[in-house]
């Protein structure tokens, strides 16, 4: 009975190349950057570095630099992200609700982003971020709320700065967005904006 053989010609094996395996390189774009180094800025903080994200990420550090030129670029870049709710095409209130009912609803959302990221209200108390953005966003929607109040410009840009230092605090005081204790404090800023006019 013959023998038979498989033909050489029918096996396909790929070409094999001599040294270590290639490792396949894990999918890169911004939005996994991003994700990544907003769980590593909450676990390192002031440790937080571009190589250590290349790391967790898998990736060499250059790989990172092809989306962000430095730390100060991808954080502009994770603030504009986690802040994009401020938004003042899209108010957090309506006009049809008296201006204290709209700073409140105004603050609610502040407090609640910043609570969430409460390392970006640390770089941003200590100005080792620029935070441009989030306070044009933030000035455009409080100009917004107030909407109606006589109020000097000078009275309006005290007010702004006294509300967001307390939404600061109060979030860096590990104090949940969720309380309602601090609508006393907002109604008391308002009051006294009222006052100086």
């Amino acid at each position: 009975m013959p023998m038979k053989t498989t033909k050489l010609q029918a096996i396909t094996s790929p070409v094999r190349r001599a040294g270590r395996p290639r490792r396949v390189a894990p999918a890169l774009d911004s939005a996994s950057i991003l994700h990544a180094a907003l769980a590593l800025l909450e676990e390192q903080g002031e440790a937080f570095s571009m190589r250590a994200l290349a790391q967790r990420l898998g990736v060499d550090a250059m790989a990172v630099y092809h989306y962000y030129a430095g730390k100060e670029e991808l954080l502009r870049a994770l603030m504009a992200q986690r802040f994009a709710a401020l938004d003042p095409q899209r108010p957090p209130f309506t006009r049809r609700q008296a201006a204290p009912r709209r700073v409140l609803a105004l603050c609610a959302l502040y407090l609640e982003l910043v609570s969430a990221t409460p390392y970006f209200v640390r770089l941003m108390a200590r100005g080792l971020v620029e935070q441009a953005d989030v306070a044009e966003r933030f000035t455009a929607l409080f100009e917004l709320a107030i909407d109606g109040l006589a109020l000097d410009k000078k009275t309006r840009l005290r007010g702004r700065d006294a509300l967001v230092d307390f939404l600061h605090g109060y979030a860096l005081a590990g104090r949940p967005a969720s309380e309602t204790a601090w609508h006393a404090s907002v109604g008391l800023i308002l009051a006294g904006m009222a006052a100086r006019n």
